[in-house]
């Protein structure tokens, strides 16, 4: 069962591809500003919601695919390979003043252009026949597919689909990174409030997939959460337990918080993500609804707390 403390923690600000470029952020409160309506809220009905499926290779978590952590089937970067971790999930690209800190970004499309690389992602079911652009070198997937509102998968949908998402990752070789999870609710609003227990049903309907990495959102304002939902032995089972690298591909204060209070939180969250070895990359989410998290601002230049992402201490290997 999960302490309520931290389903309500559990809040996403998430964000459609509308097929016309950048992403277009929702707004769990008004649900205006997006072509979709807002995620359901966490299980306390808060308001917001997020999730994203991730997947393994035979339905066997614990397991590195192949179980060689170091090749990815795919064609791409070895799966156990590491780089510059720090990434921004925005819809404004990150100018040159960002490069080569952060050394990634995406805008829940499959297009983007910019000063860092642009990772594409295959929204939601309409993306999946979309080639992968040229110069990727991953491809996200479903973006919370437990929720009606974001991409509405069924653990078992996203599992049909998935041959054709391999196939193109293939003609791209780059290594595929499983939808993104985090908790649902109401129930009422979801296909499946867990996101631990979408994943597991996920590998059951999928058991000879391909998946190099597993995705999450958090939107929890403190380090002990974040730690409890990604690795085992707390409160929470931990998305470690896939044995595959986690992409945290949203994460950030809700928005609530204050412009200070999102500071602080990312002056403990970044050293924490930077040290994991099992997080491979993770981007800050730089959107609406949250306008006290924004890093970049809307001519590509950093904002005040753009300034503070880029001067935290980062580890590439």
């Amino acid at each position: 069962m999960v302490s309520s403390a931290l389903v309500v923690a559990a809040l996403a600000c998430t964000s459609k591809n509308d097929g016309g470029g950048a992403a277009k952020p929702i707004d769990g409160a008004s649900g205006t500003g997006g072509t979709n309506t807002a995620g359901a809220g966490a299980d306390n009905g808060d308001g917001h919601g997020s999730g994203q499926s991730g997947g393994g290779q035979n339905g066997s978590p614990g397991a590195a695919l192949n179980g060689d952590a170091g090749a990815s089937e795919s064609g791409g970067a070895g799966a156990a390979a590491m780089g510059c971790k720090r990434g921004i999930a925005a819809n404004t690209a990150p100018g040159p003043a960002f490069s080569p800190i952060v050394a990634w970004w995406y805008d829940w499309s499959m297009k983007g252009a910019g000063s860092v690389e642009f990772v594409p992602m295959a929204w939601g079911k309409g993306d999946v026949n979309t080639a992968v652009p040229a110069s990727a070198k991953y491809l996200l997937t479903f973006n919370e597919p437990n929720f009606h509102a974001q991409s509405n998968l069924t653990a078992q949908a996203a599992a049909a689909l998935w041959p054709t998402l391999e196939s193109n990752a293939k003609a791209a070789k780059v290594p595929l990174v499983s939808p993104g999870m985090n908790f649902c609710g109401p129930a009422s609003d979801c296909n499946g409030t867990d996101p631990y227990q979408y994943l597991k049903d996920f590998f059951a309907a999928c058991k000879d997939c391909e998946v190099d990495y597993v995705a999450v959102h958090w939107y929890n304002c403190d380090l002990p959460s974040l730690k409890d939902y990604l690795e085992p032995g707390g409160s929470l089972e931990g998305f470690e337990q896939f044995g595959k690298p986690i992409w945290l591909t949203e994460f950030s204060c809700d928005g609530k918080a204050s412009a200070a209070d999102q500071e602080a939180y990312m002056r403990a969250a970044v050293p924490y993500l930077e040290a994991n070895p099992h997080v491979f990359r993770y981007s800050w989410f730089s959107a609406d609804p949250i306008p006290n998290a924004k890093l970049v601002a809307d001519d590509g230049s950093p904002t005040n707390l753009g300034q503070v992402y880029l001067g935290l201490a980062q580890d590439c290997r």
